[in-house]
């Protein structure tokens, strides 16, 4: 009984161990994009270029290089989505370099005014099938229920996300899973995000993104599928 005992105290540790060697994994990412976000800021009145080969040699190649060839592609790309949600300095390069041109999202400065009224939100409430474009123009398409939110994009990949009402013009989607390559790096199981809805014209609602973490103002149209 003690020999059982005994075993069962070393692997409890060994699995204590591993799980605290995870976790420091994955701060330490996290701790890297903040790095990187400093040094970002730190470097706005230099040539893009330049500020951007230095967070190449500086940071990301030699975190990459801590994982096998294999790997690197996989977390070169988890890094790029996590550093582009993190670091608001990223994003605004992104906006300028990449700005909106679609008429699916708009940049707002101020917070719009409510005027949606109780019956489209209970209309919204009780639509189980709608869709949405993304930055490039693809149509997602979204089933919901009275928990989840799932979203099939174009290339058939999926994110499936807890869908839970917070207010009267508010709902939050909390991330599940996915195994979208843009979704699942971006977010963590269990992150959440808030979208308030403004109003509706025609067959579809201007939502509101908030995204924690985030100072910058985007609204969507989210349609509804007759």
């Amino acid at each position: 009984m003690k020999v059982l005992k005994k075993g069962i105290v070393i692997i409890c540790l060994i699995f204590s161990v591993f799980l605290s060697a995870q976790n420091e994994k994955t701060d330490d990412k996290d701790q890297l994009i903040e790095k990187m976000c400093y040094e970002l800021k730190n470097s706005e009145n230099q040539n893009d270029s330049v500020r951007f080969t230095i967070l190449k040699e500086k940071y990301i190649l030699p975190y990459l290089n801590k994982f096998p060839a294999a790997d690197r592609r996989i977390q070169n790309d988890n890094l790029y989505f996590r550093f582009q949600k993190m670091c608001e300095h990223f994003r605004d390069f992104l906006s300028r370099s990449k700005p909106i041109k679609n008429k699916y999202w708009t940049k707002v400065d101020i917070k719009p005014e409510i005027t949606v009224t109780n019956k489209e939100i209970l209309e919204l409430k009780n639509s189980k099938n709608l869709y949405y474009f993304e930055y490039s123009g693809k149509k997602t398409l979204v089933k919901t229920d009275t928990e989840f939110w799932i979203e099939t994009f174009t290339d058939d990949t999926y994110s499936k996300l807890f869908y839970r009402w917070i207010g009267f013009n508010k709902f939050e989607l909390e991330f599940i899973e996915s195994n979208n390559k843009a979704k699942k790096n971006f977010s963590k199981k269990g992150e959440k995000f808030i979208y308030e809805v403004i109003n509706k014209e025609n067959n579809y609602f201007w939502v509101l993104v908030e995204i924690p973490g985030q100072s910058r103002l985007v609204k969507f149209k989210l349609f509804e599928e007759k």
